[in-house]
């Protein structure tokens, strides 16, 4: 398929009709907006008169507010129509609503935090119910220092060692850990708090707050959780009135005001001089009527379509144009990488290419069906991802009936070929290894010469000789390669002797110096003379050798590899099989009752493994040995302006 042909537009008009002119703008969906001014123009953000509108956006702060709002709330911002409200009234409004919720806001963390803390001191003087004292009386003691801890239960023994005054008191002891508290002299404390930091005491702090025995301070502090969780119910109920009284308020703020800020935004973009605005960006040229509609009745307001090539300053985005049935294979494209404007859109290719070696390397009829089920089910969840898998899964039923294969049932469709008379078919995979691994390598050469006619074709379309002519993926490399794999297929496979003196000079030796010499080659046919640049002019007649031998190396190197990385393609032909079997020779081994749960259990592990892998390996194929020869994919996604109703707020 092609690239979406798209127009420049230049729109100009009074500074008062900006506002008006941006929200017809993003109301559009598909206006890519530029920037008027390049900063490297005349320097700074100035250009022929033009300053860029980097202006402070007024509807940040009350926008931050609504979402610090809704964030206090728990409401789950979106745009909510029907404001009845100017934006000053609900910027005013922002305010109100923060000082009502300031108070019920503080009140609730303030019992929040109390609560955690209370529960904490329990945790606490749950392990210190020997102690029968008050705290109170033990902490106030002026010539005795305590300390409330823990430490390991191992080294508990250890303290008998140290002569000097201190006493510790066990309150509990478990496998691991020793809960107690030690005495000692105020004026020791320093000494006593060293020995027993050695032994690894990790001392708590009790709260103030605590006093009386452990049972009192246990009934208190329950008694005050109570207490202020109670209260934080009475403050979560004003909180829920307040939400259900304003809730309506401040989604229709934030869209109101998200859509004033995101519009306000755009005026970075945008050139003024004067009491005048001129903006930029591109539109798909089908629109290029309905987008002009728009500013019909903008009195002060022009726009003019250009070609997309007619500023320099600019680089035109990319739009994918493809058919229904590739659509969704467009997300692998963008993933790579989209091709530049008027450049080539492999979409096509890769649908057809994927879903080739997908069916082929998970090819079976019952599987593929679930698998084209499942796309269709989950299509709208999945979005593009939901088409890929239809088409695999049509891919995977077409082979799986040509292999006779029906959820590991390798002999279930005989019967149907034998009625059709059709000798070659099922193919038996463990009984035809070679000629599967064959078939895949076969396929391999297949992709990777039209990889490279794809790369000539764009070379001559781009006018770059050296790409379409003598480069590795040219019209030199394609004779190259394609000689090499006659050659090696007729004399070790058919056992013909193509590999002549003839045939070695004409289609290997002088493509290979072709290839060697494409750089000085491609500047004569270019410039009808041999023209080089300045780094070359430098460069050694033994550099040069040096360099185009070692990248002929590696080049020749790449040959080999990428067409030997198919070989995947049959490995998994062969380990689908393999992996089925198995599953077969375990239901066998079940009884009849437990033969079912284990052709389902084993179908749907195999289904989710290796579907997983496969999808893998193909991206990889794709990616590594078919794109690297002839796509760049730097490209600029088209991104039209609009507004996001996110609550991210710059």
């Amino acid at each position: 398929m092609a690239i979406e042909k798209i127009a420049l537009v230049n729109i100009v008009g009074l500074l008062e009709e900006l506002d008006d002119t941006l929200l017809k703008c993003c109301e559009s969906g598909c206006f890519h907006i530029e920037p008027a001014v390049k900063a490297s123009q005349g320097g700074g953000n100035s250009s022929g008169g033009l300053r860029l509108l980097n202006e402070k956006n007024p509807y940040g702060e009350a926008l931050k507010k609504y979402s610090q709002l809704a964030a206090n709330f728990d409401i789950k911002l979106k745009e909510t129509p029907g404001a009845d409200k100017s934006p000053e009234d609900y910027i005013k409004l922002a305010d109100e609503i923060e000082q009502e919720s300031a108070e019920l806001s503080k009140r609730r963390q303030s019992c929040s935090q109390a609560i955690s803390e209370l529960e904490s001191a329990v945790l606490q003087i749950n392990h210190l119910k020997g102690l029968d004292s008050d705290f109170k009386r033990i902490f106030s003691c002026r010539h005795v220092t305590s300390r409330v801890g823990k430490l390991p239960a191992d080294n508990l023994p250890k303290l008998d060692y140290y002569n000097e005054n201190f006493f510790f008191v066990p309150f509990e002891t478990g496998r691991d850990v020793c809960w107690g508290m030690y005495f000692c002299p105020t004026s020791e404390k320093g000494l006593v708090d060293d020995i027993f930091r050695s032994m690894y005491f990790e001392r708590i702090h009790i709260p103030d707050y605590v006093t009386g025995t452990t049972e009192e301070a246990l009934a208190s502090l329950d008694a005050h959780i109570k207490e202020n969780k109670a209260e934080l119910e009475r403050c979560e109920g004003q909180i829920k009135e307040l939400v259900k009284k304003r809730g309506q308020d401040i989604q229709q703020g934030f869209t109101v005001l998200k859509r004033l800020h995101d519009i306000f935004d755009l005026r970075r973009k945008v050139g003024a001089s004067k009491d005048k605005f001129y903006m930029k960006g591109f539109i798909p040229e089908k629109k290029s009527d309905e987008f002009e509609k728009l500013f019909a009745d903008m009195r002060s307001v022009s726009v003019v379509f250009m070609p997309p090539d007619a500023d320099a300053s600019c680089t035109p985005p990319t739009i994918l144009k493809n058919s229904w049935l590739t659509r969704p294979f467009g997300m692998m494209v963008e993933m790579y990488g989209l091709p530049k404007y008027n450049g080539f859109n492999p979409t096509s290719f890769v649908a057809v290419t994927y879903t080739l070696l997908f069916g082929i390397m998970f090819g079976d009829l019952g599987q593929g069906l679930l698998v084209f089920l499942g796309g269709l089910l989950l299509g709208k969840k999945l979005g593009k991802a939901g088409g890929m898998v239809t088409r695999v899964g049509l891919s995977s039923m077409i082979f799986g009936t040509l292999y006779g294969s029906f959820f590991g049932y390798e002999e279930l469709l005989d019967p149907v070929f034998e009625n059709l008379e059709i000798d070659f078919l099922p193919l038996k995979i463990f009984k035809q290894t070679n000629f599967i691994l064959l078939t895949a390598v076969g396929i391999g050469i297949a992709l990777i010469l039209m990889s490279m006619l794809i790369n000539i074709y764009i070379g001559f379309k781009e006018k770059d000789y050296e790409k379409a002519v003598f480069g590795c993926n040219g019209i030199a490399g394609l004779i190259f390669y394609s000689s090499v794999v006659t050659g090696v297929v007729g004399t070790m496979i058919l056992d013909i002797e193509i590999m002549s003196p003839p045939f070695v000079i004409f289609l290997i030796v002088i493509p290979a110096v072709c290839i060697f010499c494409r750089v000085p080659f491609a500047a004569a046919v270019k410039y009808k003379e041999w023209r080089l640049s300045e780094d070359e002019e430098k460069m050694t007649v033994g550099n040069f050798i040096v360099e185009n031998f070692f990248e002929m190396f590696e080049y020749v190197l790449s040959y080999v590899s990428n067409t030997m990385s198919f070989l995947r393609v049959g490995g998994f032909v062969l380990s689908h099989a393999g992996m089925m079997l198995v599953v077969m020779t375990l239901m066998d081994m079940c009884s009849a009752a437990a033969q079912p749960f284990v052709l389902v259990l084993g179908n749907a592990f195999v289904m989710v493994m290796e579907g997983m892998i496969v999808a893998i390996q193909i991206i990889r194929l794709e990616f590594y040995e078919v794109f690297s020869r002839f796509y760049e994919g730097d490209g600029k996604p088209f991104e039209p302006v609009g507004v996001s109703f996110s609550t991210q707020v710059e």
